[in-house]
């Protein structure tokens, strides 16, 4: 009888002792939460799990049970394996020696005498499982950790867990849900099937802090029925509500304050062009004693207090000299003709603020006002096709 998507998943669970789970670069707070739940919910199967992403995490998930799970890269390195042909001599001792910043290994045959011949050197393979990756559109979304380990994640079975259309299913197994609000829900639908009862308050409080997150605390255009269910159940099992929203609504760090107060100083406003775009220098950063890592939560400050806008950008340099871009787009803005307007940026989408889509680009060797110009440029030249009157 052939296995369903869910039973496939808890079988490659079942088979593997290491498992990684991978965020994208570009993490989302859905995709965090929802990959502590799941590493929480595999401790609890007693397996060996790593929660890994190169991108910058948001302070104010910390209070997270299980944050300290995350890594930037995967934490043991390869060894170098000495190998020595015994077939003919066979090995009596072994021992070494360390002097002068060097190992010294010494090998005693029991009969004649070993030559570089005998010995031979390779690389251990990192002993990895399974990858489950969740809400990553393909593999290079992975950032830095794809480009670094690519050999490693292209020879293990890959789960791959997300609720985007776009999604290019390169895992091995594909639960891909797109009617879904987030991949908390999913996950939490997952969980459900395999034993309801191994979900304890934490792993509840995760799963419920990628719902309310990912729907704006219920109140995005997108937000399912099956939405509200969920949540619902996961108070019941003991998720902390009250906790998430002290966490994710309530608490503001001074630094994004300062640094908020900065992006509106620095405010520009479009109205023909529906658009208002804030830009922020280095001294701006070091002045607010905040961080890059700031710069999503100015974003919905600024879509918080201000209204009437079609799209709203907050533009950063970067120590490099280049920029580095985060947009709010209006879904009745075609994001991708905007960005195809905009030349030499790298594009990633970073989910949604309420009704607003994000993304965030780079741009090498550009100035803060060339930025905003190119950001102006291309939204007058594709202004009458996609921007509707409000």
């Amino acid at each position: 009888m052939e296995q369903n998507i869910e039973q496939q998943i808890f079988e490659q669970f079942s088979k593997a002792n290491k498992i990684l789970i991978a965020l994208p670069e570009a993490v989302t707070a859905d995709a965090l939460a929802s990959s502590l739940a799941l590493a929480l919910f595999l401790k609890r199967l007693d397996k060996d799990v790593e929660v890994l992403t190169s991108g910058v995490l948001p302070e104010n998930l910390s209070f997270l049970p299980g944050y300290q799970l995350i890594k930037s890269d995967i934490s043991s390195g390869k060894s170098l394996v000495v190998t020595v042909d015994t077939s003919v001599k066979k090995l009596d001792e072994i021992s070494y020696q360390v002097h002068d910043g060097k190992v010294s290994i010494y090998l005693k045959p029991k009969d004649g005498s070993f030559t570089p011949e005998d010995v031979s050197f390779s690389t251990e393979k990192f002993p990895v499982d399974l990858l489950v990756a969740v809400e990553c559109r393909s593999l290079e979304s992975l950032g830095q950790l794809f480009e670094k380990h690519a050999d490693l994640l292209f020879g293990i079975p890959k789960i791959n867990i997300d609720n985007k259309a776009g999604n290019e299913y390169f895992g091995a197994i594909n639960l891909i849900d797109i009617n879904a609000s987030s991949v908390a829900e999913i996950i939490s639908s997952l969980f459900e099937k395999y034993e309801t009862q191994l979900v304890n308050e934490d792993i509840a409080t995760c799963l419920l802090t990628g719902i309310i997150t990912k729907t704006d605390s219920f109140q995005h255009v997108q937000t399912t029925p099956k939405a509200f269910v969920k949540a619902s159940e996961l108070i019941s099992l003991g998720g902390r509500q009250q906790e998430v929203i002290k966490n994710i609504y309530k608490t503001k760090s001074l630094p994004m304050l300062k640094l908020w107060g900065r992006a509106l100083a620095r405010l520009k406003v479009n109205d023909n062009l529906q658009a208002a775009y804030s830009a922020l220098n280095l001294g701006d950063f070091e002045k607010a004693g905040a961080s890059e890592k700031d710069l999503p939560e100015v974003l919905k400050e600024l879509l918080d207090n201000i209204s009437g806008y079609r799209l709203v950008a907050l533009f950063s340099e970067r120590p490099d000299g280049g920029v580095s871009g985060i947009l709010a787009v209006h879904p009745q803005i075609d994001m991708d003709v905007l960005v195809q307007q905009i030349h030499g940026l790298d594009l990633s989408k970073d989910g949604n603020l309420g009704a607003f889509k994000v993304c965030r680009l780079v741009l090498p060797k550009t100035s803060l006002l060339e930025a905003e110009t190119k950001l102006v440029d291309a939204l007058s030249k594709t202004h009458s096709g996609f921007l509707p009157e409000i």
